[in-house]
């Protein structure tokens, strides 16, 4: 795609703001905007400088690595060649390693190849560098970066010529200095080369030159004539209708989602309760809740106590042996091959499903009339004319210290349209995560659908789709969400342990495979890797593998509740309670908001038939997620098993309201026979004493 001759003042207020959060060391803030500024224009190469700047100073190298792989402007072909140095630090392999740092080379060789890359240096950019930003990476970087990469590669000779060369160009390298002399030993001829004072020399003020260059590094200029993003209508909740069918396998890494089939889907997908759930917001005392919930965790860890102590003294006594050491295996990850019969059931599936979901039409479209990729939005926006108002060029409110010879000149009116826009995007994007915080899933998915389809077709938003519908147990729909999202930005990782459960609901085995083996080749999120490979073990290999991985995950980041429920969950379904306690306390300490460390330390109580406490725990639980299906029908045989059956009654109607389940049919139909004697014992009760007072009368009345 041809880069367009102007931009929007969206864009251009996007990147504002991000370069201030760079500024400010606020990269977790800068990264979530340069997520909406990357979405206007995937192919735009300032953007996917800025987006992957931010990814890397996140420190998620493998991901600025992958967007940049393609770009060859000069500052996306130094990012890629720092990212391929920081992978290969952390890369095991020793050939991986030497293909990252040699492709890190052959990016700055090509970058000092482009005729755009300066010759020499220009001192007066050097200079203005507090109040101008220089987006264009200078020679002496470059050659200090390639130093720094042959040293990698064990080339002494060509590092200490890079390290040379950067001196040169600019003697305020001090750090190649200091480099040349870690490498001295190994350098030819060190001793007699030039020392610090032929290199720290005094510059001369007849001969050093001052000037700025010319030319520079920026996007398009911005323009009111484009317009970059746009809002679609509110989807009616009446729009919602159920849908029984199972999206498509997943046949190669090419097979994508149209737009309009993700936007139809939520018109076609499972039934979401959302009455009697409007008040969002508890009237409890914050401090008060996280109180009781100390008090719970405290009462569960000395039952731990007291279990192990009670452990302790059976192995001591030789009433039960311990169990068995497990043998560490080696844990690999490997693609399994699919044979040609499945793949072409496969690929019907996936005709059904297309055509079942075309015949729903998409809930609404950005325009009634297609547009190209290429061609920029015009906008509509009147230019108003007021003669005491005082008309500035754009250019000049994002580069104030430029001269500008545009001469679209603007009100301020028109910049803080831009800038609203950005806002409602924004607005759009915080209310989703505000309603899937509390779980309502309709008004979550529903809110995200005024997004456009460049904001709404982007891992984010994608993510948050598929996690109100993997909260909501429709994991159906969720995982057509979760995979649109990976196939389009396999970088983005932060949903991955929940699509990988979702996977292993679902027995999708292959894609579960496919999900596993390309994670493990991401250095940056090797825990979300261990998630999806102890989920594809669990689900293909059974035995203690998945326990392993689920370790692994623990014990590199024990911050994150979900490796700790996992563990825990592994550990129920093994009987082992004790084992599975500590897991669900690790979990419900690292995240008391988090439902599932509280729901599986409610079914190790449960499966110990300690319902009283089970009880006190799945209420946390539901108040936490009031939408869970599971959550409220394990309440119900909770509360049947402790004979308070008008309650448990109450939930099994609600978790059958969201989603339809035989076993909990059963269990309705066992409360309401329950139901019934309950009733009939209270009538008969009634009798009873009627008869008694009937004849106590008599009695009295002779």
């Amino acid at each position: 795609m041809t880069e367009q001759s102007s931009s929007s003042i969206e864009s251009w207020v996007l990147m504002s703001l991000i370069y201030r959060d760079l500024d400010d060391g606020d990269y977790r803030n800068a990264l979530l905007l340069a997520e909406r500024l990357h979405v206007l224009d995937n192919q735009n190469k300032h953007y996917k400088l800025l987006y992957a700047d931010c990814l890397f100073h996140c420190l998620d190298y493998t991901a600025s690595y992958t967007i940049l792989k393609s770009v060859k402007s000069i500052p996306c072909l130094n990012l890629f060649a720092k990212s391929c140095l920081e992978l290969g630090n952390t890369e095991k392999s020793s050939i991986k390693q030497r293909e990252l740092w040699e492709e890190g080379v052959q990016s700055l060789q090509l970058a000092l190849s482009t005729p755009e890359m300066p010759q020499y240096i220009h001192w007066g950019d050097e200079l203005s560098s507090i109040a101008i930003r220089n987006h264009m990476p200078s020679r002496s970087s470059i050659y200090n970066l390639l130093g720094d990469l042959y040293v990698k590669l064990d080339n002494i000779r060509s590092a200490a010529n890079y390290y040379w060369e950067c001196l040169l160009n600019n003697p305020y390298k001090i750090s190649a200095y200091i480099k040349l002399c870690e490498i001295a030993p190994d350098v030819v001829d060190f001793k007699t080369t030039k020392l610090p004072k032929d290199i720290f020399t005094h510059l001369d003020p007849a001969s050093i030159d001052l000037s700025r260059s010319s030319s520079s590094y920026l996007p398009p200029p911005p323009s009111t004539k484009i317009s970059d993003i746009s809002f679609s209508d509110n989807l009616p909740p009446s729009s919602i209708k159920e849908n029984d069918c199972s999206m498509p396998e997943i046949n190669d890494d090419d097979h994508n989602f149209s737009i309009d089939q993700l936007r139809a889907l939520v018109r076609v997908s499972s039934k979401i309760m959302e009455k009697d759930y409007d008040n969002l917001m508890e009237h409890e005392h914050e401090r008060e809740i996280e109180n009781r919930k100390d008090n719970i965790i405290t009462d569960i860890e000395n039952d731990i106590k007291r279990m192990e102590a009670n452990e302790a003294f059976k192995n001591k006594h030789g009433l039960h042996r311990k169990p068995p050491v497990p043998r560490p295996q080696k844990l690999t990850v490997e693609l399994e091959t699919i044979d040609d019969y499945e793949q072409e059931d496969n690929e019907m599936k996936d005709k059904e499903m297309y055509n079942s979901i075309q015949i729903n039409t998409p809930p609404r479209l950005v325009n009634s009339k297609k547009r190209s990729i290429d061609t920029p939005t015009k906008s509509n926006r009147p230019f108003k004319k007021h003669g005491i108002t005082k008309l500035m060029s754009i250019a000049s409110y994002f580069l104030p210290f430029l001269d500008s010879t545009e001469t679209d000149r603007v009100e301020n009116v028109e910049i803080v349209e831009g800038m609203n826009k950005v806002l409602k995007v924004l607005c759009i994007l915080a209310n989703g995560y505000f309603y899937q915080s509390f779980h309502h899933c309709e008004k979550a998915v529903l809110e995200l659908q005024k997004l456009d389809d460049k904001q709404y077709n982007s891992p984010r938003v994608l993510g948050v789709l598929g996690i109100s519908y993997y909260d909501a147990g429709d994991y159906i729909s969720a995982r057509a969400f979760f995979r649109q999202s990976f196939l389009i930005s396999p970088w983005y990782c932060e949903y991955i342990p929940i699509y990988s459960t979702c996977l292993w609901y679902l027995e999708k085995e292959e894609e579960l495979n496919l999900l596993a083996f390309k994670m493990k080749e991401n250095r940056c999120h090797q825990f979300e890797a261990y998630i999806a490979a102890g989920n594809w073990a669990k689900c293909v290999k059974g035995g203690n593998e998945a326990v392993q991985w689920f370790q692994k995950a623990v014990d590199l980041d024990p911050s994150r509740s979900y490796g700790h429920a996992l563990l825990g969950y592994e550990e129920w379904e093994k009987g082992n309670s004790l084992g599975a306690k500590k897991h669900f306390a690790n979990s419900m300490i690292t995240d008391k908001r988090s439902y599932l460390g509280w729901y599986g330390m409610a079914s190790a109580y449960q499966a110990m038939d300690e319902y009283v406490q089970a009880r006190t725990l799945l209420l946390e639980a539901v108040r936490l997620h009031p939408r869970h299906p599971v959550v409220l029908s394990t309440m119900a045989e909770v509360l049947y098993k402790l004979g308070e059956y008008v309650e448990a009654k109450e939930f099994i109607d609600k978790s059958l309201s969201i989603k339809a389940s035989t076993s909990n049919e059963e269990l309705k139909a066992e409360i309401e026979e329950k139901l019934i004697e309950q009733a009939r014992s209270a009538e008969e009760r009634l009798m009873e004493m009627e008869n008694t007072a009937h004849i106590i009368d008599t009695d009295l009345n002779i």
